[in-house]
């Protein structure tokens, strides 16, 4: 279970709720990892009341589910699902990016490569500093759109699939981009060029390359769930044959 930090007292319901639902962005729990509500308030040095209140709101918007009366879980994503939310960031990230390059400051633009490189330097070794550091690259590039409408919209798919970008970056965890470019270069190459078209392009290659590895390992794991409830049918509907 993530560790999550201590929260003052003022706006206690809103402070909970946004550190649980950055945790959440930032990968640091699992798909199918249970929240335990006292255990996240003694974290986080607070009542049960406040957690409570953050985690209902969470399962409403589907960061969370509940699985029983005090059963909290994080959602598995099905295959059919983040397919429709990588199709959906794929026009707004592309969008922001494209509004990035337009608006981008010098500064903005040494932050995001210096979060490129920090970024790389966690993919073969720390799949969950790697899997933020990504959440950060993107937001970032959103940020420098200056559409918080945007941003706000985008964040909120994040809520969901950040725990399944965690499960990706393990996943990948070990690949060498040393020799190979990766897809942010292009990012941010098209970026210092003030490009929109290109950097909209490039966003959107990222997104394709790294949904589709996601998407293929539920559609395996959906499979794979579907042949263990078959061959349990088969088990049972022979036990009842020989009685």
């Amino acid at each position: 279970m993530s560790s999550l930090k201590p929260v003052k007292k003022e706006n206690l319901s809103v402070r909970v709720y946004n550190e649980i639902r950055n945790a959440l962005i930032n990968g640091q729990y699992e798909p199918g990892e249970r929240l335990i509500i006292g255990e996240l308030a003694r974290q986080m040095g607070v009542s049960i009341t406040p957690v409570r209140e953050a985690i209902f709101r969470l399962i409403s918007e589907q960061g969370l589910e509940m699985q029983a009366a005090t059963a909290v879980y994080v959602p598995y994503v099905n295959s059919e699902k983040l397919r429709e939310i990588q199709q959906i960031r794929f026009h707004l990230e592309g969008m922001g990016a494209a509004e990035a390059a337009r608006n981008i400051t010098p500064k903005q633009l040494d932050n995001l490569v210096a979060l490129q490189k920090e970024f790389l330097s966690y993919t073969a070794t720390d799949p969950k500093r790697a899997s933020y550091l990504n959440r950060k690259f993107h937001f970032s590039i959103l940020e420098a759109s200056n559409k918080p409408i945007l941003r706000n919209t985008v964040e909120s798919f994040w809520v969901i699939t950040g725990p399944i970008l965690k499960v990706f970056h393990i996943k990948t965890a070990g690949l060498d981009y040393s020799t190979d470019e990766h897809r942010h270069e292009a990012v941010l190459a098209a970026l210092k060029a003030r490009d929109p078209e290109a950097a909209a392009k490039a966003i959107q290659a990222d997104l394709v390359w790294g949904g589709e590895i996601m998407i293929d390992w539920l559609v395996q794991r959906e499979q794979e769930q579907a042949e263990q409830e078959r061959e349990q049918g088969r088990r049972q509907a022979a036990g009842r044959a020989r009685r």
